[in-house]
């Protein structure tokens, strides 16, 4: 069974056109080399600078494929027989899983709460890139890591600039080990009960039967 994540497209939009006018360095830095050379009078300063401006254009080139991901990427959760699996290609390249036994409770959160929209603990990791209305928490019995998790220079650096500088970045890092996982469920109040029924019975929820007539759509 599947429960489908959502994310704001507006702001990773915005993401993707902030860091836009970087990539264009690149290309201008060739044609700037290109024109030299064809007219046969190097320009040593402006030669000098077409390589900075490409320099920093491909810096950002892991932040631009970021942006990207995080516009097209379709998050989700799924309850295994026996773990919770995350599939988030713009933190988790390869996927996490969670042993079913060290899943505690899930409860909803209310976002105008400023325990939940202002202040998070170390302890916490939140599936997004932004500042945005999460609404269900996953409690674990014990802390978790995720030493899968995409690095800084992979271009996660991206999303510290994303949000306010009053409030901790707390998307999945690596090292960093955590008891609480928060989300954006796409439906939210059919996400709690499937992931308190998943956590509380002795089986997960049959796949093919998903309940409340959702005709095996994720949640």
């Amino acid at each position: 069974m599947d429960i489908a994540l959502v994310r704001s497209r507006w702001r990773a939009v915005l993401a993707m056109f902030a860091v836009l006018p970087w990539g264009l360095g690149l290309p201008l830095a060739a044609l700037t080399i290109g024109l030299d050379a064809v007219g046969g009078q190097p320009d040593v300063l402006g030669t000098a600078m077409a390589v900075a401006a490409g320099a920093a254009s491909f810096a950002t080139v892991p932040a631009q494929v970021q942006t990207v991901r995080a516009l097209l990427s379709r998050p989700r959760l799924t309850l295994e027989t026996d773990a919770l699996a995350i599939h988030d290609p713009v933190f988790l390249p390869k996927g996490a899983r969670i042993a079913r036994e060290r899943i505690a409770e899930a409860d909803r959160l209310d976002w105008k709460d400023a325990e939940v929209s202002f202040r998070i603990g170390y302890d916490t990791t939140e599936l997004t890139p932004f500042r945005e209305p999460l609404n269900v928490e996953v409690r674990l019995r014990g802390d978790h890591g995720f030493a899968s998790a995409r690095r800084l220079h992979r271009g996660t650096w991206i999303w510290r600039l994303a949000r306010r500088s009053d409030r901790s970045p707390q998307f999945p890092v690596p090292g960093d080990r955590y008891r609480r996982i928060r989300i954006r469920a796409r439906h939210p109040v059919d996400a709690l009960t499937a992931l308190t029924e998943w956590v509380t019975s002795s089986a997960a929820p049959d796949a093919g039967h998903p309940p409340h007539g959702t005709a095996g759509e994720p949640y």
